[in-house]
Order: structure tokens, then C-alpha cells, then sequence
């Protein structure tokens, strides 16, 4: 059998091309791959800091790459990045797929791969439905064949490659679902069935607030082959509970997390303070207001440089990394503040955010990203729209739930 490479074919890349070209998004990840103030960013992505200043350059091309889209886009390329690398530098964790792991990441950082992973299950009434779960249902010298569901695969419709993982602990009866697999998103038997973007019917597409919507996606698989080359782990039910713990790969995440999560908030408050300046407001106390979002901005940024000034040597994993209890401390502070700073937000403009006042202006380019996103479009999506409400969602469910991080 003829396997399929990670990298596609010309024909199915210009047909990827063809359709995410006319997305507002496709065109601002492209300017944010573009972009020469971003080169040492997208440098230094794929390698595990081996010195303390290796490690702060790294932690600050996370930050000022956060502020370029202030902190709106939870699955930005750096993100998988650092869980791939955490991974190549601790591949004997997965045996004797570990040469694959290295070449995978060899191979990742020479193209400048953009990645995703889909790894929940798909969920029924709060249950885990057995029917839709990820299975080996075929295999031969090649490879293996997939089918079932995996979610939610956040920048899945513009990702060069997606990873496919459990997020829960197995049990040993699950070994059949025990996997770490990479795949092409335009492979034979793969769908993703992607989400609309928020933009009203009346937006122009690229001054919509779907310029900064990453899109998210469920991915289906239907006896979709996976040549062995992509398969890191296959029915190791231990090495998929315990690669985290041993590969350091939530280390990279969490400090690329808490690094957009202080830029976001930074823009809350920059963003409601234009929003002050663009009109009168009927809002009671709007300097109050403006106090809280400012010392929310401050307290996330505190968080994120006493992360920064714990980070040493991990000697398990061989590259530097923030002290695990200082970065959930800070990523737990945010995520337990983002709902109440939205309020207070969207408490800014008044009766404004309902019926805006004649007059009122609306200036642009807060976010170098977007630069033709106005400000009122901004705000009025992340303070009363479904797009706001993702947002914090995405935080709550996706990053960094309290309580869950306080159970380990």
C-alpha cells in the first residue's frame, strides 16, 4: 500500500488553499506567518529552552505574539509547538516509536507546521458516548485504520496536521483507544465538520469579528489510514496516561497560556478605555469600571513574570520551565476573574452596547492583527456576543478550569 505522507499532495493543498482564501481568518494567519517582526517567534517555537535566557526570550516571543491579536486566539501555532518539542526531547517515552517522534518534530519545525489536536470525546447527557469513540478498526504492515469522533479541534479548517490524543485517563479496557497519531486533515477518510464564524450576514467579511475567529471543529475519522511513520502510540493504555507526566508537554502549554491570557487581559482594559473615548456613555461610574479592568490587566501580568522568575532547569525533562504551582496559580486566577471582567466590560458603554448614540466613533486597529477590525465590533462581540461568550468558555473548559487544575 502506498502511505500517505503528512504533507499533501499539491492538488489537495491549493484545494485547501482555494477554500480557506476566502476566509477572513485564512488571511489573517497568513499576515501573522508574514510578518517580519514575528520571524523570531516563529524561530524559536520549536526549541525546548536549554538556558534561562533562552527560556525568557521564549516566554516573551509567546507574550508579544499574544498581543498582536490580544490574547483572542487560545490555539495560535506556539501552542502545539511546545507540546510537539516537549515531546521530541523526551521521545523514549514512547519506545520504539521514539525515532518517529524525533522526525516528526525535525519535520514540523523545517516546514513551520501549523498544528491543532482534536482529543476529547464526544459526550451524550454528560456520558461519554462508547458508540462515537476513536477505535483501531483495521491494521495492516502499513498502518492502521481509524474510525470514530474526536473534538474539539480548535484551528482544525486552517491546520497543516492535526494530533490525535486521549485528554482522559483510560482504562485498561480501552486499549483499543489508547493512541497518539498524527493525520493530514484533508486525509482520505477525515471530515472536519467545522462550526459557521459569528459574522452578522450584513459584515464585510474582513472588518467582521471573523478576522479573529480560529474556528472550531469536530473531527469524524472513517476507516481513515494512518501510515506508521504518524503512529506514536498504539494501544499503550500506560503510555497515554502517563506521557504528560513524562514528557513535560503541559509545561510549554501552560506558559504559552498564561502568556495570552495576561495579553487578553492587557486588551480589556486598553480596549474599554477606547471605547470611553469614542463617546459619552450613560454607565454609571465608568472610571470605576475602567479601575477594575485595569487591575485585572496588572494582577494577570504579575502572574505571568512571578512564572517567569520561578522558571529553572527541570532536570526530568531537559529544558527550562516555570515552577508547576506558580503557572496553575496564575492560569487559575485569570480563569476565575475572565467572566466578572467581561461584565464589567460590557458595563463600559451603558445603554450604548443596545442603541449606540449619533456621533459616536469607533477608532480601528487595536489589534495589529485586525487592523481593519473597528473597536465597537470588537467590543460589542466579546462583551454581548456568541463570539464573547466562546471566548470564555474556551478559557473555562478548554485552559484552565479552577477546579480542575486545583485536582491535579
Amino acid at each position: 500500500m502506498e502511505t500517505q505522507q503528512i504533507t499533501s499532495t499539491t492538488d489537495s493543498i491549493s484545494a485547501a488553499l482555494a477554500e480557506t482564501d476566502r476566509t477572513p481568518f485564512a488571511k489573517t494567519l497568513d499576515g501573522l506567518r508574514t510578518n517580519p517582526e514575528l520571524k523570531l517567534f516563529w524561530d524559536c517555537i520549536w526549541t525546548p529552552p536549554a538556558t534561562r535566557d533562552q527560556f525568557l526570550e521564549y516566554a516573551g516571543q509567546l507574550r508579544r505574539f499574544a498581543a498582536h491579536s490580544g490574547g483572542l486566539l487560545g490555539r495560535s501555532p506556539d501552542f502545539l509547538a511546545g507540546i510537539v518539542s516537549a515531546w521530541a526531547a523526551n521521545a523514549t517515552h514512547f519506545g520504539e516509536n521514539a525515532e518517529r517522534v524525533r522526525e516528526f518534530h525535525r519535520a514540523c519545525r523545517a516546514a513551520n507546521s501549523i498544528l491543532t489536536h482534536a482529543i476529547s470525546d464526544i459526550s451524550e447527557r454528560g456520558r461519554i458516548s462508547e458508540r462515537h469513540l476513536l477505535r483501531v478498526v483495521d491494521r495492516d504492515s502499513d498502518g492502521i485504520y481509524l474510525s470514530g469522533f474526536k473534538q474539539l479541534a480548535t484551528l482544525a479548517p486552517y491546520a497543516d496536521v492535526l494530533l490525535v490524543y486521549p485528554y482522559r485517563m483510560l482504562t485498561q479496557a480501552e486499549a483499543d483507544t489508547a493512541l497518539c497519531v498524527a493525520v493530514a486533515p484533508e486525509a482520505d477518510g477525515v471530515t472536519v465538520h467545522a462550526r459557521p464564524g459569528f459574522r452578522g450576514a450584513h459584515e464585510l467579511a474582513d472588518e467582521s469579528i471573523d478576522v479573529l475567529d480560529e474556528q472550531d471543529a469536530i473531527i469524524e475519522f472513517d476507516h481513515a489510514f494512518v501510515p506508521n511513520a504518524q503512529v506514536f502510540i498504539d494501544g499503550s493504555v500506560e503510555r497515554c496516561n502517563m506521557f504528560r507526566a513524562r514528557t513535560g508537554m503541559t509545561h510549554p502549554a501552560w506558559v504559552q497560556a498564561l502568556a495570552r491570557m495576561s495579553a487578553k487581559a492587557r486588551m480589556y482594559h486598553e480596549l474599554a478605555q477606547r471605547v470611553l473615548d469614542g463617546g459619552p456613555t450613560s454607565a454609571k461610574e465608568p472610571a470605576v469600571l475602567l479601575a477594575k479592568l485595569h487591575r485585572f490587566a496588572t494582577s494577570t501580568e504579575r502572574d505571568f513574570t512571578a512564572a517567569l522568575e520561578s522558571a529553572s532547569f527541570d532536570e526530568r525533562y531537559g529544558f527550562w520551565a516555570a515552577e508547576r504551582t506558580t503557572l496553575l496559580q496564575g492560569i487559575g486566577n485569570f480563569t476565575e476573574r475572565i467572566e466578572g471582567a467581561t461584565t464589567l466590560l460590557s458595563q463600559i458603554a451603558g445603554l450604548d452596547l443596545i442603541c449606540p448614540k449619533p456621533g459616536r466613533t469607533s477608532g480601528r486597529g487595536l489589534l495589529p492583527v485586525a487592523p481593519r477590525l473597528s473597536d465597537w465590533t470588537l467590543f460589542t462581540n466579546l462583551s454581548s456576543g456568541a463570539y464573547g461568550y466562546r471566548q470564555t468558555k474556551y478559557e473555562l473548559a478548554f485552559v484552565g478550569d479552577p477546579d480542575r487544575l486545583a485536582a491535579g
